[in-house]
Parts: C-alpha cells; sequence; structure tokens
C-alpha cells in the first residue's frame, strides 16, 4: 500500500482546488464554490483522495474556522461599529429579523426540529461582505449613500450573526438557556477587556525592545487561540473566544498592521476551509461513509434551497421598502441597498459547520447540501436581479412604507 505524506496531500489539494478557482471565476462565479468542489470531488464521493474524518482535514477545518473568525473579528473596529449608526443597525435588524422570521417558519412548516430551523434561518442572514465589497469597488458604487449603508449593514450582521451563533450552537451543552447567555455575554465582554488591555502593554513592551510587526502578530494569534480554547473549556463555542479575540486586537494601535501579515494565512486555511468542508457533502459522520440520498430527497433539497433564495429576496426587499424612507432612503436607494445583500457567502458554510455538531444526525447531513446550494443560487441570481433594478422596484413599490422620507446629512 503506498503512503501518501501530509505535504503531498497538501500540494494536491492547492493545486487541484486553485485550478477548479480559477475556473469558477472564468464564468463569473466565486472562487469559493470551486474550493467548495475540489472537496466534493477529493473526497469520499469523488476520488476518495480525502475523507472528512481524516485527521489533516480536521485539523485543517479546525484552524480555518478560528482564522476566519479572528480576521473577521479583527477586520471590524470598535470605533467603526459606533460609527455605523442609528441607519444601519435599525436597518440591520429589521432586515435580518425579517430573514430569521421567514426563513424558521418555513422551516418548521416543513416539519424540521426548532434548532435546525433557526440555523437555517440565520444562513439567510450571512450576506457575503467580500463579494458585496468586491462588487461596490468594481462598479464604483462607494459614494453612494446606499451602497454605504449596506457596506455598513454588512458589518452589523457579521458582528450580530457571531453572537447569534455562538448562542444557539451551544444549546447542546449542558445548563439553562439563561446560565448560557450570561455566560456567553460575561465571557465576550471579559475576553474584550483583558485582551485589549494586555495587548497594548504587550505592543508598549515589543516597541521598547525593537520587535516589529513579525512578532506581534505571532503574539496576536497565540492569543486568539488561547482565549478560543478558553471559550471551548466553558462549554461555549471556540468561535465566541476567535471573534472577540480578534475584535479586541482590532483596537490596538497594531490592529491593521495584524491584519496585513495575517492576510495570506488567511488566504491559505480559507482555501482548507472550504475544501474540508466540500468533503462532508453527503457524508454521514454516525456511519463514516457517504450516504446518498433518494431522488426525492435531492428534489427536495434542491427545492427547499431554491425557495430559501427567494424568500431572501424577497425579505430584503419587504425591509429596505417598508422601513428604508424612515431611514432616509428613496424608492431607488432601498432596491439597491436590498438587492446588494442578495449574495451569500462564506458565513454560510460557517454556520452550517459549527451547527452540525449540535444537530441530529438526520438534519445534520442536509445542512453542508443546503449551504452549498444557498451560495450557489445566491450568487448565479445576484446579477441578473441587480440589473433587472427597475422590475425589482416595480415590484416591491406596492409595499406601504414606514415613516416618510428624510434626506441624509
Amino acid at each position: 500500500m503506498t503512503v501518501i505524506l501530509p505535504l503531498t496531500t497538501i500540494g494536491v489539494i492547492l493545486i487541484f482546488s486553485l485550478a477548479l478557482s480559477i475556473a469558477f471565476k472564468r464564468f463569473g462565479l466565486n472562487p469559493v464554490l470551486g474550493f467548495i468542489v475540489s472537496g466534493f470531488l477529493l473526497g469520499p464521493v469523488g476520488l476518495g483522495f480525502l475523507n472528512p474524518t481524516d485527521e489533516l482535514v480536521i485539523a485543517f477545518g479546525e484552524m480555518g474556522l478560528f482564522v476566519l473568525l479572528f480576521y473577521l473579528g479583527i477586520e471590524l473596529s470598535f470605533k467603526e461599529f459606533m460609527r455605523s449608526g442609528s441607519t444601519a443597525i435599525g436597518l440591520a435588524l429589521a432586515d435580518m429579523t425579517g430573514l430569521v422570521v421567514l426563513g424558521f417558519l418555513l422551516s418548521t412548516a416543513l416539519g424540521f426540529s426548532f434548532l435546525f430551523s433557526i440555523v437555517i434561518a440565520l444562513m439567510l442572514t450571512a450576506s457575503s461582505s467580500a463579494i458585496v465589497g468586491k462588487f461596490i469597488l468594481d462598479h464604483k458604487l462607494l459614494d453612494q449613500y446606499s451602497a454605504k449603508t449596506a457596506l455598513a449593514i454588512l458589518i452589523l450582521q457579521d458582528f450580530l450573526g457571531i453572537l447569534l451563533l455562538v448562542f444557539v450552537t451551544s444549546l447542546s451543552s449542558k445548563g439553562s438557556t439563561l446560565e448560557l447567555a450570561m455566560t456567553a455575554l460575561v465571557f465576550a465582554i471579559t475576553s474584550f477587556v483583558v485582551v485589549h488591555r494586555l495587548s497594548k502593554i504587550v505592543e508598549d513592551w515589543m516597541s521598547k525592545h525593537g520587535l516589529g510587526e513579525t512578532e506581534i502578530t505571532l503574539y496576536a494569534l497565540g492569543v486568539g487561540l488561547v482565549v478560543a480554547t478558553l471559550a471551548s473549556v466553558l462549554g461555549l463555542a471556540t468561535a465566541l473566544g476567535a471573534y472577540f479575540a480578534g475584535f479586541a486586537l482590532s483596537e490596538t494601535r497594531s490592529g491593521e498592521k495584524i491584519k496585513k501579515k495575517i492576510d495570506f494565512l488567511r488566504e491559505f486555511f480559507f482555501l482548507f476551509f472550504f475544501v474540508g468542508f466540500g468533503t462532508t457533502l453527503f457524508f454521514n459522520h454516525e456511519l463514516e461513509r457517504v450516504v446518498f440520498p433518494g431522488i426525492d430527497t435531492l428534489l427536495f433539497v434542491a427545492g427547499f434551497g431554491l425557495v430559501l433564495v427567494v424568500l431572501s429576496v424577497i425579505g430584503h426587499g419587504i425591509a429596505f421598502r417598508f422601513f428604508g424612507p424612515f431611514f432616509g432612503f428613496a424608492q431607488k436607494d432601498s432596491t439597491q441597498a436590498a438587492l446588494l445583500l442578495t449574495p451569500l457567502g462564506e458565513f454560510v458554510v460557517i454556520i452550517a459547520t459549527a451547527a452540525a455538531p449540535a444537530l441530529i444526525a438526520s438534519e445534520s447531513g442536509l445542512l453542508a447540501p443546503i449551504a452549498f446550494l444557498l451560495i450557489l443560487l445566491s450568487l448565479i441570481s445576484f446579477q441578473p436581479l441587480y440589473s433587472k433594478m427597475q422590475w425589482h422596484e416595480s415590484l416591491f413599490s406596492r409595499i406601504p412604507t414606514f415613516g416618510k422620507i428624510t434626506l441624509p446629512k
């Protein structure tokens, strides 16, 4: 039997997934889809080169999730969060509430459990900051009020989404809901304050002794891993520790330098995280083998994913049409902002990966294909919807509005 060395495995994953992601990009699709399909083809369903139970796949998956959430935290500074203002906060809450309600009602109506329905509902709020941000820059929309507000809403959705995700995925641990909520809140505040103050001391000490960006970045990653581990010890998701450690470090003088230093590391583990996710498509962790659903189940999952994407478009449209004027949006601005939130991205996979262990096997196995379909269908539909903005505007103009339009300052 030929033994494949870990370095060989890593090399094959890099070359194969990079080639496929470039091919997807050439067709106008997000490279993330290429990474996921690479995992699917290299995994037990395809070539059998990778297995979700392989130690290498598990280790890279865990590290990938940590780096992604740590980066998300460090990317969001407290000052930016506060600067988003009442407009972004109000619209983000209205939009997320509407999507959660729609997703939850559909899932429960189809007979899914309470926890699964909440997880699906959270997926609908996971618009891709990276995809939307790049689209806004490429189309030179950054000076438009609606585009700026959409970006601020995405930042807030990431922040609120991680808090909801941590709460939901920790429900399977022992203890009451109130105890869990209090533990998570105290841990989040404590980790933010301690890491922030400690990092300022360490930062000053390193600067005094001539140490540079590399040392402070290594320190930052070390602190993030320690805080993530402490969260796990307390029965919370490691995501909470990773996120708030990064959030605290974003407020140090070296925050931007750390972010730039780990940018390549993020891209590297970003690839492996999604490849690992691709190997889990149709894989049953209890049986440790691939279990193909029947054709009726496949058709149901495809239809369910399509309906969810349609609901997300409707949810965004209603929220912005109804509440937009109250926050100073004209009808066209409301339409544009709503459509900019259509693409679902990497956070859908993060939610699916983190929530899967808390669900029963029959529902857990559906999460990966549903997550993949949500990203695929929302990305495919985004460009046509945006190019036909007037149709969207005409359709949702029939919905009554809340409040009067006031011009933004």
